[in-house]
């Protein structure tokens, strides 16, 4: 199975209710599945006992109390991975790999991949801030599926 085949198959889409707006962003509560029950990952993800909550882009002009399906496209999936994975794991193998071959000692390669990796996420924090703002890689409201109802 080659990567793009795999990335074509990642995608998040989701249904919940918009919680707050602000400008083009708003926060979409995700009802928790009985599924994260069992699941190992969920003390990774952030949750709280009403469910998900989610930044997204809201380019559809969704209101508080609004049903909207959300959507994270396959691109973003994927360069998340990069960031997040890839990258990390390439500075890491990289520098070990130098080091050891530059010095002669795993240690000092170990030592440099760490470093090298301490560096590449430090640079991520203003990468990841400059990605949020921007809006790149936030999922996105697709489709509001039911419209508040205005209190009388």
């Amino acid at each position: 199975m080659c990567l793009s085949a795999f990335v074509a198959d990642i995608i998040m889409e989701e249904i919940g209710k918009v919680i707050k707006t602000n400008k083009n962003r708003a926060i979409v509560l995700i009802e928790l599945p009985q599924s994260c029950d069992s699941c190992e990952f969920a003390k990774f993800c952030r949750i709280d006992k009403n469910g998900r909550e989610i930044v997204c882009r809201n380019e559809k002009g969704a209101k508080v109390g609004d049903i909207v399906q959300i959507e994270t496209s396959n691109k973003n999936v994927f360069k998340a991975m990069v960031l997040h994975f890839l990258l990390p794991l390439f500075f890491l193998t990289g520098g070990v790999l130098a080091g050891k071959k530059l010095w002669q000692t795993d240690l000092k390669g170990f030592m440099l991949g760490m470093f090298l990796m301490v560096m590449y996420f430090s640079l991520f924090l203003f990468i990841d801030k400059k990605m949020l703002k921007s809006g790149q890689l936030l999922p996105e409201i697709v489709k509001i599926t039911e419209k508040r109802t205005p209190s009388a």
